[in-house]
């Protein structure tokens, strides 16, 4: 039986926020964050949070 791709919908509901919050803190004139460890640590967040939101579903035994 293949892997699938599970969809984790809490960490989905978490995502929209922050990717939001991400948006907002771009600078799309300059290509920077208005503040950078602000919008690192929103870049982080928001690439673990879609990474957990769309990892394999464990194989049951």
């Amino acid at each position: 039986m293949k892997d699938k791709i599970g969809f984790n919908l809490p960490f989905a509901l978490i995502a929209f926020p922050i990717g939001l919050a991400l948006y907002r803190e771009f600078d799309f004139t300059t290509f920077t964050f208005k503040k950078t460890a602000l919008g690192l640590l929103y870049l982080v967040t928001f690439i673990l949070v879609v990474f957990l939101t769309f990892r394999k579903k464990s194989k049951s035994s």
